[in-house]
C-alpha cells in the first residue's frame, strides 16, 4: 500500500509542477527558461551549435530600394538596402505547448548578438521556438564596381555586393529568396534612383579561397542602366550641330573672310565640350569611351577642314597677285608729242581769239590721251582681263580642291556617324 501511495504522491507533484509551468504564459518565464539574462560576451561570439562539426547555415535576403550614387571616376556605387538575415541557435529552443502556444517572440539584440557600424539594425530579433533567429537591417551599402564606360552614356553596369563570414569557417551562407522575387520587390519599393534604373538582381553562390581555405560567399549582382537623355542633349547633339555647321561653311565665299573665323569659333566650342567630358569620364579607363572617340574625331575633322580652308584662301590670294608687276602707262604728254602752234609775240589778238586757241589746244591734248589709252588696252592680252583673273591657274586649283574635299568630308562624316550610332545601339 505504501508503494501505491508513494506513486500517487509523485504523480500528483509532477502534475502540479507541470500545471504550474503551463499556467505561466508570460515572456518572463520563457526568458528564464532560455537563460537569456545570463548571456555573456564570450557566449555571444561562439557559434550556436551543440556539435562543433555542424555548420551554421545563414540565409540572407537583400532588397534595394534606392540608388544613392554611382561614381564613375572612383569606380564605386552606393545603394540603400533592406536586409534580412536568418540563422539557427540550437541553444534557444522551446516547446510551444509548454508556454501556451508561444512560437515566436522579440528578443533584444544585445542578448544574442552584437553589431557595430553605421548600418541601422532593428532593436529586437525575432526568435522562433525551433531556435531560428531573424535579424532585420537597413542602411547604405558602398561597394567597389569595375565599370565599363565604352558605350557611355548608354551604358549598362553590373555591380556586385558580396556577403560572407570573416570570423568563423563553419558558416554556410545561402540565399533566402531568388533573384526574380527580389527584383520585383525592389522595383515595387524603389524610392529614388536618379539617372540610373535598376533592371535586375541576380544571386550567385560561390567560394573564396583564403590561405587554402574555402570560405562561402553569397554574391548579389545588381544591373544598372543609365538614363542617357541628359548627356545626349548636353554633349552629343551639340557636337552633331557643330559638325553640320562646319559642313555649311563650305557655302560661304572665300572673299569675305568670314569662313575662317567661323571655323575657328566652332573648333573652340568643341574644346569646351571636351573639357566637360574630362570631368565626367575616368582617367584610368581600359578602353576609350565612344563619346570620347566621337568628340576627338569630330575635333580632328573640323581641324582638317580649317586647314583646307586656309589652303584654298592662300591659293586664291596667290593667283590674284601678278608675278611681274608692269609699270602703269604714262599719260604725260611730252614736248615732242605735242606740236603746239607757235605764238606770234608781236601781234596782239583779242581775248576771244585767245580763248578759242586754248580750247583747241585742250581738245588736241584730250585726243592724244584717248589715243594712248587705246594703245595700252590693245597691248594688254585678253587672258589677264579683270573677268579672267579670278579663274587663273591657282584659282582653278583652289576650286577643285574645295569641291573634292567637300564631298570627301561629307562622306567621311556620314560613315563615321553611322558607325558610332551603330555601336551605341548595341547596348
Amino acid at each position: 500500500m505504501w508503494e501505491q501511495r508513494a506513486a500517487v504522491t509523485v504523480f500528483t507533484l509532477m502534475v502540479c509542477v507541470w500545471g504550474g509551468v503551463a499556467e505561466d504564459c508570460s515572456y518572463v518565464s520563457l526568458f528564464k527558461h532560455l537563460n537569456l539574462n545570463n548571456k555573456t560576451d564570450s557566449q555571444v561570439h561562439l557559434r550556436p551549435v551543440r556539435n562543433w562539426t555542424t555548420p551554421t547555415v545563414v540565409r540572407v535576403n537583400m532588397v534595394v530600394y534606392g540608388i544613392i550614387e554611382v561614381n564613375e571616376k572612383a569606380q564605386t556605387f552606393t545603394v540603400q538596402t533592406w536586409r534580412s538575415t536568418e540563422w539557427k541557435n540550437e541553444f534557444l529552443s522551446w516547446d510551444p505547448k509548454r508556454f501556451c502556444g508561444i512560437w515566436v517572440m522579440g528578443v533584444p539584440r544585445g542578448m544574442i548578438t552584437s553589431d557595430n557600424g553605421a548600418t541601422l539594425y532593428s532593436r529586437h530579433l525575432q526568435l522562433f521556438f525551433d531556435g531560428s533567429v531573424t535579424s532585420m537591417a537597413k542602411g547604405e551599402l558602398k561597394a567597389i564596381c569595375q565599370m565599363n564606360l565604352y558605350r557611355f552614356p548608354v551604358d549598362v553596369q553590373r555591380c556586385n555586393i558580396s556577403f560572407g563570414p570573416f570570423s568563423h569557417f563553419g558558416i554556410a551562407i545561402t540565399q533566402l529568396s531568388d533573384g526574380t522575387f527580389l527584383t520585383n520587390l525592389s522595383e515595387t519599393h524603389m524610392a529614388t534612383n536618379g539617372e540610373w534604373e535598376m533592371t535586375r538582381i541576380a544571386v550567385y553562390s560561390g567560394f573564396d579561397t583564403y590561405n587554402e581555405i574555402k570560405v562561402p560567399r553569397l554574391n548579389y549582382q545588381i544591373t544598372l542602366k543609365r538614363r542617357p537623355m541628359l548627356y545626349i542633349i548636353n554633349c552629343i547633339l551639340p557636337l552633331f550641330y557643330f559638325l553640320m555647321l562646319d559642313v555649311g561653311t563650305f557655302f560661304i565665299s572665300e572673299a569675305r573672310g568670314e569662313k575662317l573665323s567661323l571655323k575657328v569659333t566652332l573648333l573652340l566650342s568643341i574644346s569646351v565640350l571636351l573639357l566637360i567630358l574630362q570631368d565626367i569620364l575616368p582617367s584610368t579607363s581600359d578602353q576609350l569611351p565612344l563619346i570620347a572617340l566621337y568628340s576627338i574625331i569630330i575635333f580632328s575633322l573640323m581641324a582638317l577642314s580649317l586647314m583646307e580652308a586656309m589652303l584654298v584662301s592662300f591659293l586664291i590670294d596667290l593667283d590674284s597677285c601678278p608675278a611681274k608687276p608692269e609699270p602703269a602707262p604714262s599719260c604725260v604728254v611730252t614736248e615732242t608729242q605735242v606740236e603746239a602752234p607757235q605764238a606770234e609775240p608781236r601781234e596782239e589778238k583779242p581775248e576771244e581769239e585767245q580763248g578759242e586757241k586754248e580750247a583747241h589746244q585742250d581738245l588736241f591734248l584730250l585726243k592724244l590721251i584717248l589715243k594712248e589709252v587705246k594703245s595700252v588696252r590693245q597691248e594688254v592680252p585678253s587672258e589677264v582681263s579683270p573677268g579672267d583673273r579670278k579663274l587663273g591657274f591657282y584659282s582653278r586649283l583652289a576650286v577643285k580642291i574645295d569641291v573634292t574635299f567637300f564631298w570627301v568630308y561629307v562622306i567621311a562624316n556620314v560613315l563615321f556617324l553611322v558607325y558610332i550610332f551603330a555601336l551605341w545601339s548595341l547596348v
